[in-house]
């Protein structure tokens, strides 16, 4: 058997979860909270994630063929708002499909994990972004403090993330399932 053998069965994967209409409905929520409310907690000119915290938590638990779509989505609502010509559907979507892989390979029930997680790809996400704003003819030149705000804005979010989901813990009983079959 050669090596470029590609099997023709896919794998399985059966999610009963959070359906992916009420989850754009929350991203949406997500971005309007962040451009009118988030700016009143902003530390030091940095405003937290809140569409990242949303996106990562969706791919967290339903994987990344339906977080991709969400990722798709809440980037060009987010392109829309700000004007970036496409840079954050670009970061977005990709931050989602990398959320929802690495998903698979690990247990993702405590809060610190999934609150490191969402602080990765906040870092992800900005550089992501940065890179394509760069080739769109960004200038260079601000790309330490950029850095500076950026890691500012994954703890930031990180700790923000571990909060809802303390609160959301305490509050709502998860019944999301994730079964895959290879």
């Amino acid at each position: 058997m050669s090596s470029s053998y590609r099997s023709k069965y896919r794998s399985i994967e059966i999610v009963s979860g959070p359906s992916l209409g009420a989850t754009i409905g929350w991203a949406v929520l997500a971005i309007f909270a962040q451009t009118t409310f988030a700016p009143y907690i902003a530390y030091r000119g940095t405003v937290p994630s809140l569409v990242t915290i949303a996106i990562v938590l969706y791919a967290v638990r339903v994987g990344a063929r339906r977080a991709v779509i969400l990722g798709i989505i809440a980037g060009a609502l987010e392109d829309a708002i700000s004007g970036t010509g496409g840079a954050w559907t670009i970061a977005t979507t990709i931050v989602a499909l990398a959320a929802g892989t690495v998903a698979r390979g690990f247990f993702s029930d405590g809060f610190p994990i999934l609150g490191a997680l969402v602080a990765i790809t906040v870092l992800a996400r900005e550089a992501i972004f940065w890179f394509v704003m760069r080739l769109q003819g960004y200038p260079p030149g601000l790309g330490t403090a950029h850095f500076h705000a950026a890691v500012t804005q994954a703890i930031i979010t990180g700790v923000i993330a571990i909060l809802y989901l303390v609160g959301r813990s305490r509050l709502i009983v998860d019944r999301t399932n994730v079964e895959r079959y290879p």
